[in-house]
């Protein structure tokens, strides 16, 4: 996340949503955890209205991590992750967005948001730099291996086409919220309103050979 009002970023209305149908079903442990590319991650989410939830915000960087083993990596067979997300239901809730790089961002490719500044910044000025640093599309991959969303709900209230930062806003604007407890079929159907076929994302099609 970077300071940058929507469709650059998620619509606190959507994650307040999604809070709410949490709280509704029973549960009481939520937190919005993120670990921002660029900025103090918790000043940027006030800055977007998230103190208005009520909620504890998270930056994930500044909590204790430790290595996973990744199984069949192709480019990080060791990944750093926080503590906090080890036996966490985690709800990746994303903005329906083209990437420059990637093709697409949607629930998967947001999981970058995880990954330790202490160990994935350096190679430029963005803090998870390094996923971009050899094979990204490879890097994606292993990070779903080793931290995977139990749901994804997708901010497509507006959607953004040509670059995840600097795109121009889907016109008309998707007008949708849409989700699934199976992530990949969520970035499928993303992919497909942003006009691309899936299997043309790079990514994607890797998950989808161990994605079960």
């Amino acid at each position: 996340m970077k300071p940058a009002p929507p469709p650059v970023t998620t619509d606190v209305r959507v994650v307040a949503g999604v809070a709410d149908a949490f709280r509704d079903a029973g549960y009481s442990n939520i937190i919005v955890a993120e670990g921002s590319g660029t900025g103090d991650t918790v000043q940027n989410l006030i800055d977007l209205g998230y103190g208005a939830l009520g909620l504890p915000l998270v930056d994930l960087d500044s909590l204790p991590n430790s290595p996973v083993n990744v199984p069949d990596a192709e480019v990080w067979p060791v990944i750093h992750l926080p503590d906090i997300i080890r036996g966490a239901f985690i709800v990746s809730v994303p903005v329906l967005k083209d990437h420059s790089m990637l093709g697409v961002t949607i629930g998967l490719k947001n999981m970058v948001g995880v990954l330790p500044a202490d160990h994935y910044s350096g190679y430029w000025a963005f803090r998870k730099s390094m996923i971009h640093k050899e094979n990204p599309h490879g890097c994606v991959s292993d990070l779903i291996r080793a931290a995977r969303p139990d749901w994804t709900i997708v901010d497509a209230t507006v959607g953004m086409r040509e670059s995840h930062v600097y795109g121009a806003p889907m016109n008309p604007p998707a007008n949708l919220v849409f989700g699934s407890a199976d992530s990949l079929e969520a970035d499928k159907f993303g992919a497909e309103l942003l006009g691309h076929n899936w299997l043309e994302i790079e990514y994607l099609r890797k998950i989808s050979v161990f994605w079960r």
